[in-house]
């Protein structure tokens, strides 16, 4: 989506234009802080990340332009009324010191127009710390870090602010005709009468707008074909990337997670290879070992057959020579050869017996 300055500026321009004025008294150079704001935030329009936060983003250049007026036009203010003003400041402090807290000057009913002249009537740097710590809602950090002040300055600007502003409506406005909120009196009783000046001021200001007197032209070497909210794909980008993460993490912690199936059934199926290994190579050795028996008792029977026959045959010395020499063959070849020479035995026993038989 596209920029629209020039809407955006008329939407926009008469309420930053209601807070410049707050700063700068003079309305002409209100409007040309206010426009110079808005070529600044054209040529850093990357840096609005959410159209939503748009007038904020506008509010805060405006402040920050108008307190840079407020700081290049009051260098030779201060050197030269300085002495005076501190003079004027003790003055007003002794005054305004002989006021009762139960008589605080917010207990009063002020027009806008009232409080803004009593605004108008600060020294620019009283101003300025006390339209940001007021209305802007900063604190005296944040205004050390703005206006390059130390924090006890802003603090002590402020204090001298409340009673410029407290001396002067007490001298410009009070009568006694002049009507009292009962809800600020209830305040200043319970020992809340430091709310007042926060609230009041930010309900008062809360929708000033002052209707520029000036058209907006925008600079011809500002190229707006080029100028797009970015926060639409700004967001996109960052959700892609963050569920793209999200999915990598939890593919990677289920897939080595020890309770994953596809792992158990891997683990499962290699016990299974390994336990029919196990299994076959635990059944050849009993096969070999129940040959081995076998073979060993039809040898023992041989032995057996072939002792009779040398006892009944002694009149036949060569064969019992044979049948001796024939045993000793086999005791030889079954203890060297084991379970893997059995047929070999076996052979030699079927010859063997062959030859004993009558």
């Amino acid at each position: 989506m596209q920029f629209n300055w020039q809407k955006i500026y008329s939407e926009n321009s008469p309420k930053l234009l209601g807070i410049c004025r707050r700063y700068v008294q003079d309305v002409g150079t209100a409007e040309d802080i206010v426009q110079d704001s808005f070529i600044t935030a054209i040529q850093k329009n990357h840096q609005l990340k959410d159209e939503k936060t748009l007038f904020a983003w506008l509010k805060k250049i405006v402040v920050n332009n108008a307190l840079q007026y407020i700081r290049k036009s009051s260098k030779e203010v201060f050197l030269t009324s300085e002495l005076s003003e501190i003079s004027d400041t003790s003055t007003e402090m002794i005054a305004t010191s002989v006021i009762d807290e139960t008589n605080h000057i917010l207990a009063y009913n002020f027009t806008r127009e009232e409080l803004l002249k009593s605004i108008d009537s600060l020294p620019p740097h009283h101003k300025s710390v006390f339209n940001l710590y007021y209305i802007e809602n900063y604190s005296h950090a944040e205004i050390s870090s703005v206006l390059k002040i130390p924090v006890n300055t802003s603090k002590s600007h402020l204090m001298r602010a409340k009673k410029f502003i407290q001396n002067y409506l007490t001298t410009h406005f009070i009568s006694s005709e002049t009507q009292k909120n009962k809800t600020s009196q209830l305040l200043i009783f319970l020992g809340f009468g430091g709310l007042l000046w926060a609230q009041t001021f930010k309900s008062k200001f809360s929708d000033f707008a002052i209707s520029p007197s000036k058209s907006f032209e925008i600079p011809s070497d500002i190229p707006l074909n080029t100028i797009l909210f970015t926060s639409n794909n700004f967001w996109k980008q960052k959700i892609i990337i963050g569920s793209t993460l999200f999915i990598i993490i939890v593919g990677s912690v289920l897939l080595f997670n020890p309770k994953n199936a596809l792992v158990r059934a891997l683990h499962s199926n290699i016990s299974d290879s390994e336990s029919k290994e196990k299994s076959v190579s635990s059944h050849e050795t009993k096969t070999d070992q129940e040959e081995a028996l076998k073979h060993s008792s039809i040898s023992q029977k041989s032995n057996s057959e072939t002792k009779k026959d040398v006892e009944t045959d002694n009149s036949s010395t060569i064969k019992t020579k044979n049948l001796v020499s024939s045993k000793k063959i086999i005791k030889k070849e079954y203890a060297d050869s084991a379970s893997h020479k059995v047929i070999i035995i076996k052979k030699i026993i079927q010859r063997d017996t062959i030859y004993v038989e009558r």
